[in-house]
């Protein structure tokens, strides 16, 4: 039996990062490290650039994050053995950021996965034998500000047509396994589409998806006979306000492959609550944790219930997209639910959709923004 772990969104600032630059990997992850250690091969999420220098990019909106290079020390004690770059951070320090984190990962002797010098890298899959089985693993996520091109660095982009070219090319030898990196943050279900980009993927032969992104913890099916998981939630990331309660839970996602099958386990865990780091969480609640997603599991089935749900929490958010699309300054954004009615008609709204909403006209304002940053 092959066992893997994959860990959600690390982001080695605030007050664990003196026990990452010093490699105390127990004051990390407690109990969780017998879970990291034990396993045949292990990948995490970081959510962040490793940099010497600051270069932030303009982003519009949005954190920039990052840590000290040190900081790979935790990751080497812990034995993770693979990093995941395709996230929506990885860029935040621009190229420069990107190529040193990667360098430092390399010079660490761990593998990478997800980011590249340009798309073609990026693209890449992760590939190791375990135990007579290829495991490959292929990491995407969804296109903010750090995704690579032909010439940019950055992170392998969500693409459903590269991620057909590379499943055809690699599932023949051995068990494929998808990270993506997307959905809505907060949002404790995932979209209509990812449900449906996720079956997609399992149909044309994924053998697992694992999703995270969301900073909350989201539930999972088994979909043919194969495992998704639509969110991780947060394993390590501290914040300097007050969260919400589900932003410090999350679980490890273990597989366990035998025989071309693989099999799921849950290990929930807290983290960052009232003390560094993340470990496992008691039996009771662990137990009202299970059954909290199980039960979320099984709306999934109810694709009525889901689009609902994205319904009213979409409508629930509609000045504040309203007013980014149309670019209302701070002044105008408090004011947002009594101005657009005023500044903007239906059929201005109605512009508006076709733009975002058709492939073509949408790739036509993403080339102008593009150009609109040099």
């Amino acid at each position: 039996m092959i066992k893997i772990i994959l860990g959600g969104d690390i982001y080695p600032a605030g007050h664990v990062q003196t026990d990452f630059i010093t490699g105390n990997a127990l004051n990390i992850f407690h109990d969780l490290l017998e879970e990291i250690i034990d396993s045949d091969l292990s990948i995490v999420n970081l959510e962040c650039p490793l940099v010497s220098h600051i270069s932030p990019i303009k982003k519009g909106r949005g954190a920039i994050l990052q840590a000290k290079p040190d900081a790979i020390r935790g990751f080497i004690a812990a034995k993770w053995k693979v990093i995941n770059l395709a996230n929506n951070h990885s860029f935040d320090h621009g190229a420069q950021g990107l190529l040193e984190t990667i360098d430092i990962i390399k010079k660490a002797g761990l593998s990478f996965i997800g980011a590249g010098a340009n798309i073609e890298e990026a693209n890449m899959p992760f590939i190791k034998n375990i135990k007579g089985e290829n495991i490959i693993v292929y990491a995407m996520a969804e296109r903010e500000f750090s995704v690579a091109d032909r010439k940019s660095p950055g992170a392998n982009p969500l693409d459903l047509i590269n991620f057909i070219n590379t499943i055809n090319k690699y599932k023949q030898f051995g068990i494929f396994i998808v990270l993506i990196h997307g959905g809505k943050e907060y949002y404790p279900y995932p979209t209509p589409e990812m449900i449906r980009r996720c079956h997609f993927m399992i149909d044309m032969g994924a053998d697992a998806v694992i999703c995270s992104h969301t900073h909350c913890p989201l539930p999972w099916e088994i979909y043919s006979n194969k495992p998704i998981i639509y969110g991780l939630g947060n394993l390590i990331f501290e914040s300097k306000n007050k969260m919400p309660d589900y932003w410090y839970k999350g679980y490890l996602a273990k597989l366990e492959i035998d025989n071309k099958s693989v099999i799921f386990k849950p290990i929930p865990y807290l983290q960052s609550m009232n003390f560094q780091g993340a470990k496992k969480m008691d039996i009771i609640s662990e137990k009202i944790f299970i059954n909290e997603l199980e039960n979320r599991s099984a709306k999934l089935k109810n694709i009525d219930f889901i689009e609902k749900e994205w319904i009213k929490f979409s409508l629930q958010n509609k000045e504040k997209y309203l007013s980014a699309l149309f670019g209302y300054n701070k002044v105008m954004m408090k004011i947002k639910k009594f101005l657009l009615p005023m500044l903007h008609s239906e059929e201005e709204i109605r512009r508006a959709l076709l733009l975002v909403q058709c492939e073509t006209h949408r790739e036509v304002l993403e080339t102008i923004f593009k150009q609109l940053k040099h």
